[in-house]
């Protein structure tokens, strides 16, 4: 509610004198003028705007507000210089004029009406729901966090659909879909991302931890205290099916390590890197880093448990890949055990 008062103002307040300014004009040759004048100057300002808009002379709202309550106080007063010809008194031109106002606000406003009924929180059933998201062979208990978003192949068309769990209309839609976390939901891919290595905690930690997230949680906090870099644990994490979703939509590989046989050497390739850790496919972990500063980003992938794939990606310095990224890989794979409803 609070946006659309703000937006009302912003309307009256740039709006009224615009629109006057067209309505009042006393005869069609005084229409004329002001609409030659001020329109003219309006579609300067908005070529100008357009050609050089790091030097924009108007604001983009402003000026939507300004050219939208003129242009319809110009056709209002047309209006009502045709009918006023045709006898019609005074006070009934005043409430049209009035009522053309009223209109062009409403039509206004309702951008910020949409953004807030689009904003609106979900109910309360739907924010303590816990979701069964099934990936392939695997089924997964997902809380309600921003760090999940959960991606639906839709046989209608070549792209999934991403269900945000960090917007409370991602929420409401995936909550309609599995009846609150009544109903299993197929998924072919689920996102993690943890936004770690800054001063804020993740998202899955601020507010009620999830048993999952406890020991990671807790992780996070004392390495937030020490260095950050010390935080074994990915920054993304994807859980996937790759022959149902488009790896090239976030990046994903089937495996780092097949990656790593079938390299081609190249200048701007990615540098491999391999652990003494196994992956669950019987390949040794491997890690396609590539420059970050004075150290790597790396990811792994691999084919993980019941025809789930798994992808996660974190920061390290140049000499301890291998086994930095051996300790992340772990902490994924436990974490991940934990938000399954059966596992072996």
């Amino acid at each position: 509610m609070e946006n659309i008062v703000t937006a009302l103002m912003w309307v009256v307040g740039i709006g009224l004198i615009p629109y006057a300014m067209a309505v009042l004009m006393p005869s069609w040759r005084w229409l004329l003028g002001v609409t030659l004048v001020v329109g003219g100057l309006l579609s300067a300002l908005w070529i100008q705007d357009w050609l050089y808009p790091s030097n924009s002379a108007i604001g983009l709202l402003p000026g939507h507000i300004i050219t939208a309550a003129f242009a319809a106080g110009v056709a209002i007063r047309a209006l009502t210089l045709v009918l006023a010809q045709s006898g019609l008194a005074l006070r009934y031109v005043v409430l049209i004029c009035l009522g053309g106002f009223a209109v062009v606000t409403m039509i206004l406003l309702q951008p910020a009406a949409w953004h807030e009924w689009d904003t609106r929180p979900p109910s309360e059933a739907c924010s303590s729901a816990t979701f069964r998201v099934k990936v392939a062979n695997a089924e997964f208990a997902i809380p309600v966090s921003p760090v999940f978003t959960i991606y639906r192949a839709n046989p209608d068309t070549a792209h999934d659909d991403a269900d945000y769990l960090a917007s409370n209309a991602g929420l409401r839609t995936f909550c309609g879909l599995s009846e609150n976390g009544k109903q299993s939901v197929k998924a072919t891919n689920i996102s993690l991302r943890f936004g770690g290595y800054d001063m804020y905690a993740p998202a899955i930690c601020a507010g009620p931890v999830p048993d999952a997230a406890k020991s990671y949680c807790a992780t996070d906090k004392s390495a937030r205290r020490a260095n950050i870099d010390s935080l074994d644990f990915p920054l993304q994490i994807y859980v996937f099916a790759p022959d149902e979703t488009t790896l090239a939509h976030f990046g994903g590989s089937r495996s780092t390590y097949e990656d790593l046989v079938n390299a081609r050497s190249r200048a701007n390739g990615p540098v491999f890197i391999t652990a003494e850790t196994l992956t669950p496919d019987r390949h040794p972990l491997t890690f396609a880093c590539s420059e970050n500063g004075d150290g790597y980003w790396c990811k792994t992938a691999y084919a993980w448990s019941d025809g789930v794939f798994l992808q996660h990606e974190f920061r390290s310095g140049r000499l301890d890949v291998a086994a930095r990224g051996s300790r992340v890989d772990a902490e994924a794979r436990k974490f991940l055990l934990a938000l399954r409803t059966r596992h072996q």
